[in-house]
């Protein structure tokens, strides 16, 4: 799932390729029966209300909150996009074809048309530069509703977020959103959206990597000294991973459908039975389901 440095990458390309531009169109083949009468483009009914509000709109910026893509509008409506397991979101030139499984192509060569991550196309804005904006979704996870952009702070997707490592948290804000569940194991309360916005299961194992800590120590047994470390190493992985444009070492793919290189720099997620890369340490990288969620760790330094 495409977290901080993803939704963070993502935005900065909508800021810089699509601000200005009108949303002439918008198309969809969501549909569920799951999903009726729920908020989202999913609900057939709620798409119709949601093309009427967006379509011939000016797009004025993006910003993120937690994982959420926001996409605001010059009606003073915001477009959330959770991209959840397996979206991203893209800017190009796209034609729509008969094809019933994948409608939307490409229609330049490069990344956008010949990456097969790229081609599950279900969410499109038709621009008018006459480029696209599309949400490529291999899943069908991902979720796309409109809100009153006022209402950000109270709307149910983003009410209950915590605060924002690289703008909102200090080692004694993170110490306090930390106590909140003082049983809970490190590496499962990092996780928790409530308690910091963004961290997801990649960014949390290179974290705790970093920092030194097991990712099964339990909140309580943290002291102040080892909660700063935690900041510290949380600001340094999620930076590095804005620098380096994403994770791509599974879907994720920017705004021009290319690949980010933080999956190149990985000291822990996905480095099972490899040495432990800290210098001085004799370590081999471990891997351990932890709160239904696997975890990637030294049991040499991570103490």
């Amino acid at each position: 799932m495409p977290e901080l440095p993803e939704v963070h990458t993502t935005t900065t390309g909508i800021n810089k390729e699509v601000v200005g531009l009108k949303i002439t169109d918008v198309w969809t083949n969501y549909n569920s029966s799951f999903h009726a009468g729920k908020n989202n483009i999913k609900n057939p009914s709620f798409f119709v209300s949601f093309k009427k509000e967006v379509a011939g709109k000016k797009i004025t910026s993006a910003s993120r909150r937690g994982k959420n893509v926001l996409i605001h509008l010059e009606n003073n409506k915001t477009i959330l996009v959770h991209m959840k397991m397996t979206g991203h979101i893209m800017c190009g030139k796209y034609k729509l074809t008969k094809d019933t499984k994948d409608p939307w192509k490409a229609t330049e060569p490069g990344p956008l048309r010949d990456d097969s991550f790229n081609k599950w196309i279900h969410f499109v804005c038709v621009l008018s530069n006459k480029k696209h904006l599309v949400l490529s979704d291999m899943r069908k996870f991902a979720k796309v509703t409109l809100f009153e952009t006022h209402e950000k702070s109270a709307h149910f997707d983003l009410k209950n977020l915590g605060p924002e490592p690289l703008s909102e948290l200090t080692p004694l804000l993170l110490a306090t959103q930390l106590s909140k569940k003082p049983r809970g194991l490190i590496k499962t309360v990092l996780l928790a959206q409530s308690i910091v916005a963004g961290v997801g299961n990649i960014y949390s194992d290179e974290i705790l990597w970093l920092a030194g800590m097991h990712p099964e120590r339990k909140v309580k047994d943290i002291s102040p000294a080892e909660i700063k470390k935690i900041f510290s190493a949380m600001i340094d992985v999620l930076e590095t991973g804005i620098e380096l444009g994403g994770d791509s070492m599974s879907d994720y793919r920017n705004i021009h459908g290319l690949r980010g290189g933080f999956q190149n720099s990985h000291k822990a997620y996905r480095r099972t039975k490899q040495k432990c890369l800290k210098k001085g340490c004799s370590g081999i990288i471990l891997r351990k389901v932890i709160g239904g969620r696997s975890a990637h760790f030294c049991d040499v330094h991570q103490k």
